[in-house]
């Protein structure tokens, strides 16, 4: 897989899926797209975003900004914004940076929906 940063989104259960396809996620631009891409949608008017990190392995610290940023734009929104399917380094990384108080994390998507949906 290429580590080329790649988004497959999906609606379930009236929450917007991001698939974040890329193994590593270490480029500063790579992080502007994620910030850019979270942020469209909350200003399109999606509620709901559940970030699915599960195919990520690396992470630079510089996508803990690109989510911080998108949380705030859905705070803007009146909007929620959670992760699910964290590597155990990668949980690591948010609990150290705070990230863990900000978002909610599920340990995969099916938990993730289910307390998600229709809220």
């Amino acid at each position: 897989m290429s580590d080329a940063i790649l988004f497959v989104d999906e609606t379930r259960q009236d929450v917007k899926l991001v698939h974040v396809m890329a193994q590593r996620l270490l480029d500063p631009q790579q992080a502007d797209t994620l910030a850019r891409h979270l942020g469209g949608l909350f200003e399109s008017g999606v509620l709901c975003v559940l970030v699915d990190l599960g195919s990520v392995q690396r992470l630079s610290s510089i996508f803990f900004r690109s989510f911080i940023m998108a949380g705030k734009k859905a705070g803007e929104k009146k909007a929620k914004l959670a992760f699910c399917n964290l590597s155990p380094v990668i949980q690591e990384g948010f609990t150290i940076t705070g990230l863990t108080d900000l978002f909610p994390i599920y340990k995969n998507e099916n938990d993730a929906l289910s307390k998600l949906a229709g809220k």
